[in-house]
């Protein structure tokens, strides 16, 4: 998927569902939500989430890093490419990122940005590895998104902790175009924080 693709997906999906429990997989997709991150799976159900999510016409994306009985290696990347046929994955891992973009899918490289030192080490992976996306954790620190923003010109998806729509706007307005967030009632005011950026926009 193309960058400028990339950037309108996330555009236009403000809120993403994260799904960190398998049976939350059928409220994700009850949800006006069309973006699921996977924080969950393995060997024996990932394919089933990701065909469930696929046949609702919706986009899956597996965090690999949280994916439990695959060997995480490019031969798993290539399986997951040909068999699983998620949307994109997510993953703090370079090398993994990296073979992901090499098989076409698209890709969300998390940043953990816990301090100063961390900050450049994550700003210079992503530089280097140019995911489609980066998600960054804590993502309610307005003054880390402007920082990000600064130094990256890559969609930004903020994660972590996020519970309200106020807090959704606040990211939106400090630089993130969305927020992932396993808070079931705020995934219900996806519209409304759709409207939002609109009007931002407008």
């Amino acid at each position: 998927m193309s960058t400028r693709k990339s950037f309108l997906l996330f555009q236009e999906n403000p809120i993403i569902a994260a799904v960190r429990n398998p049976r939350d997989i059928y409220d994700a997709v009850a949800s006006p939500c069309q973006i699921i991150f996977l924080l969950t799976g393995n060997i024996y159900n990932l394919k089933q989430m990701v065909d469930y999510i696929n046949a609702s016409g919706k986009h899956a994306f597996v965090h690999l890093d949280l994916v439990k009985g695959y060997a995480q290696d490019h031969y798993f990347i290539k399986y997951l490419k040909e068999e699983i046929k998620p949307t994109g994955v997510i993953s703090t891992r370079n090398s993994l990122i990296s073979r992901a973009k090499q098989e076409g899918l698209m890709t969300i490289q998390r940043l953990f940005l816990l301090d100063s030192s961390a900050m450049d080490v994550t700003i210079t992976s992503a530089r280097k590895i140019k995911p489609d996306a980066v998600e960054i954790l804590p993502g309610l620190v307005p003054k880390l998104i402007h920082k990000v923003r600064d130094e990256l010109t890559l969609p930004i998806i903020t994660g972590g902790f996020i519970e309200t729509g106020e807090e959704v706007r606040s990211c939106i307005d400090a630089g993130s175009i969305s927020s992932s967030t396993s808070h079931k009632p705020l995934w219900d005011e996806f519209d409304e924080m759709k409207n939002y950026i609109t009007e931002s926009l407008s």
